[in-house]
């Protein structure tokens, strides 16, 4: 507490001097005594006044990136105000004695002092201290403020390029009372800076028997993959520990689901339940034989997706994958002419080509991709996910509590931070290296609990429309790329830079619509006032297409072959389907691209993709040989309209006689068998 001091001060030279006693807290008292000082013969006489100048006891505690104000009362008007060790983060008013800002950093800051001086009379607040309550790790956390911090790697990132959320921590939303089901590995429930927000009886553990309620809880030693997803979504704010979530009030439920059989009934009963969030930060295997979605599957997200949160509908928050540079190390040996690396489509994963998820790639501390991560025009968001935290920043969140088990056990090479040497976590609850598109989805499910609690009338349809319309277009000035391993063809553009759509949207398959920017989305939920309308499928079961027309696609060649169909329904366009049968040796041969009538667009698949990987299950490579009903994802169209002709473009991006041993593929050209498309809209 502040000690409140006033003074009358007789001038007897040009010169003051002041005594200063001890800092005790105490109310004002009457004048008893005289203390005259004798210095170089000047004498200044202080004597205690019986009136103060300011009085009031200063709020001693703030909330770490919330709004601080303080001001002394005025008790006398025409004094002149000023303060000592005033807190780096705050600003003050000489006119009021106001103490304002909003702090950045955890901490306590003391030894303030405000001043009033009139005339011969001054009176002192303090020196009193503000304890700044939150959470010591977010400073170094870029994802919820870039400074251009390192996040305990060697590098440091770009100054602002994060989820731009200040605005919405100052106004205290915190995802209070929404509920995200984490689908994963398991959740520690009793992690210190997890414990408040979980909600243990929601939770399931799927090595149970039917209805699988549990603890989630990992066993292992190993870090937990889910128990560092939820610290993003929901580690608690404010508890003087820690890092903190982009919803810090959330509440949070364990699905143990990827330690599980993944049996059918597990699969539909993890996408489903009395929650608001799903979030599934994983994604299928490489080594896919087959492309083909699950139709039960779904048709459970589709029944959750409009129907769940008592008809505004359930939102699903996917992970892109981590795919973008994936190389086949299982026949290294094999391959006479080099270890073959090259993109894996996010379009691969039958999951990721559901409308009703939202498909998550990451971004990096500098503002641009992450190295890794999936790129495809199934993507709707980009959010942080970071690199590997050594060199440049990953994402600092929750680990397993305690040294003996999670990444700082089987990383504890890694950093200094994971091994516990670092003071801010010597007891290892935290980890310095998570990252992934399982980084990125997270961040994307709290932005979603943060609109959900500012408007619970949004749809699961508003929901992504206002993501997709309030998304950051970062690394804007990228323009057409090539293919990472150089494995070009002549005339033919491996991914397109950014391209706007004809409703005005900007998209780029690395980033969907963008960067998610928390304040800009919070801001729109707020007015929200959009109707969507109801949605409709033009195509759901693709029954109706092209027909077998058994075309051949040109070997190596860019000009490759387009055949059309015509849409009679004029919907607005929420999302774009496109089903194909081709028959084709090697299949990662093929790129495939879809225009819409209104001259947009889309690569659905890039040539020369992972698919020229051999399966893993072989121990010389053999190709996935055909792609059949094969379903393809574009969110490129969204806002614009359906009807018209719509062309299909597939090229062959390598030709059958390379002189390496691709040339062992039974067959290296193939034929589009068919193809139809399903218009997602209203």
């Amino acid at each position: 507490m502040a000690s409140l001091k006033h003074y009358s001060l007789l001038f007897l030279t040009g010169l003051i001097a002041v005594q200063i006693v001890s800092c005790v807290p105490s109310k004002p008292k009457e004048a008893t005594s005289s203390v005259s000082n004798s210095q170089d013969n000047n004498t200044v006489t202080i004597v205690p006044s019986n009136q103060p100048l300011i009085s009031g006891t200063p709020n001693s505690s703030a909330l770490q990136g919330i709004y601080y104000s303080w001001r002394p009362s005025i008790e006398v008007t025409g004094a002149t105000l000023s303060i000592t060790n005033l807190p780096s983060w705050a600003s003050f008013n000489s006119n009021s004695a106001e103490i304002f800002g909003t702090p950045k950093n955890y901490g306590s800051f003391d030894g303030i002092i405000i001043k009033a001086v009139k005339g011969a009379n001054y009176t002192e607040i303090g020196p009193f201290s503000i304890f700044v309550h939150g959470d010591p790790l977010m400073e170094y956390s870029w994802q919820l403020g870039n400074t251009g911090q390192t996040g305990f790697a060697k590098n440091g990132g770009t100054a602002g390029e994060d989820l731009n959320l200040s605005q919405t921590t100052s106004e205290f939303y915190t995802g209070n009372q929404i509920v995200v089901a984490i689908s994963d590995t398991g959740l520690e429930i009793l992690h210190p800076d997890l414990k408040q927000n979980v909600v243990a009886p929601l939770s399931k553990n799927y090595n149970l028997a039917s209805p699988y309620l549990g603890d989630p809880t990992n066993s292992g030693t190993e870090g937990d993959h889910g128990t560092s997803v939820a610290g993003i979504i929901g580690a608690r704010g404010w508890n003087d520990i820690g890092n903190r979530g982009v919803a810090p009030y959330a509440r949070l439920v364990g699905l143990n689901y990827l330690k599980s059989d993944f049996s059918t009934a597990i699969s539909l009963d993890q996408a489903t339940g009395p929650y608001h969030i799903f979030n599934y930060s994983y994604g299928t295997s490489f080594d896919n034989t087959t492309f083909e979605i699950d139709s039960n599957y779904n048709d459970q997200i589709l029944y959750g997706f409009q129907n769940g949160r008592n008809g505004k509908g359930q939102s699903y928050v996917k992970a892109a994958g981590n795919s973008f540079f994936e190389c086949d190390l299982n026949h290294a040996g094999y391959y006479r002419f080099l270890t073959l690396c090259a993109s894996q489509n996010a379009n691969t994963d039958p999951d990721n080509v559901l409308p009703w998820m939202i498909v998550v790639g990451a971004n990096n501390a500098k503002g641009i991709s992450s190295s890794y991560s999936s790129a495809g025009s199934s993507l709707w968001i980009s959010a942080p996910g970071g690199e590997f935290g050594e060199t440049d920043p990953a994402i600092i969140t929750t680990d397993v509590s305690g040294c003996s088990k999670g990444y700082s056990y089987t990383s504890s090479g890694s950093t200094d931070f994971n091994k516990g040497t670092e003071a801010l976590n010597s007891s290892c609850d935290y980890t310095n290296t998570f990252n992934g598109t399982s980084s990125a989805a997270p961040h994307v499910s709290g932005l979603i609990a943060l609109l959900l609690e500012v408007n619970p009338n949004l749809t699961s349809r508003d929901v992504k429309h206002i993501l997709a319309t309030t998304a950051r277009r970062i690394d804007a000035n990228r323009g057409d790329s090539g293919h990472p391993l150089g494995m070009d063809l002549s005339g033919h553009t491996y991914e397109m830079g950014w391209t706007q759509n004809a409703a005005g949207y900007y998209f780029h398959n690395w980033y969907g619509f963008g960067a998610a920017d928390v304040d800009a989305a919070v801001a729109m939920a707020k007015t929200y006032s959009t109707n969507l309308g109801t949605m409709k499928q033009s195509n759901s079961a693709f029954s109706s297409g092209s027909g077998n027309i058994n075309v051949a696609i040109p070997d190596e060649s860019a000009t490759g072959v387009s055949r059309t169909l015509t849409i009679t329904q004029n919907y607005k366009i929420e999302a774009v389907q496109v089903k194909v049968n081709i028959t084709h040796g090697r299949p990662g041969d093929l790129g495939i691209e879809l225009t819409s009538p209104s001259g947009t667009k889309s690569i659905l698949m890039n040539i020369n993709n992972a698919l020229l990987h051999a399966r893993k299950i072989a121990s010389q490579p053999v190709w996935t040989a055909d792609l059949t009903n094969f379903v393809m994802l574009s969110n490129a169209f969204y806002g614009e309209n359906s009807q018209g002709t719509w062309t299909i473009k597939v090229i062959d991006g390598l030709g059958s006689n390379t002189g390496k041993d691709f040339d062992k593929a039974t067959n290296q050209t193939g034929t589009l068998v068919n193809w139809s498309i399903n218009i997602i809209g209203h």
